[in-house]
């Protein structure tokens, strides 16, 4: 059962890299009428090609399953950029709400350095992701 959509996102691909199908197949390393049967949609690109796209083309392999948002975007995508805004509002909260003076640059440092963490280790959240103040606290310290 195919991937709905996920020849048209193909097809996007191509489009955008504006590449021929022949050149997308050298690209790729398949045949033509294998390419063709992917982007009409017949068949579901294998784990492997759609590896293949991902290295070629850096096209997030969750957009070409789901589709979801807008070309080359995926939900991934929105909720890192979700919680980068949360901490960045969340720091801004903290500094307001203990009246620190901290300037721009350590502002941005101390967001800079608790998105990086949060996105190796989801430190900043519990299971309902709420974000851990002591932490913004004890980073804030370092900067004010």
């Amino acid at each position: 059962m195919a991937v709905q959509g996920m020849g048209e996102r193909l097809a996007a691909v191509r489009t955008m890299s504006k590449l021929s199908q022949e050149d997308m197949c050298r690209r790729l390393g398949i045949s033509r009428s294998a390419f063709q049967n992917y982007e009409r949609g017949q068949r579901d690109l294998t784990a492997e090609l759609l590896f293949k796209v991902y290295k070629e083309f850096d096209v997030d392999p969750l957009w070409m399953l789901e589709g979801d948002t807008e070309t080359g975007k995926s939900r991934r995508h929105e909720e890192v950029t979700q919680a980068y805004r949360k901490i960045g509002l969340a720091v801004e909260h903290r500094i307001s709400e203990r009246s620190l003076k901290v300037t721009p640059e350590k502002k941005w440092d101390a967001i800079d350095f608790l998105f990086a963490e949060f996105l190796n280790t989801d430190a900043l959240g519990g299971e309902d992701h709420e974000l851990d103040t002591k932490r913004i606290d004890s980073i804030l310290g370092l900067v004010a």
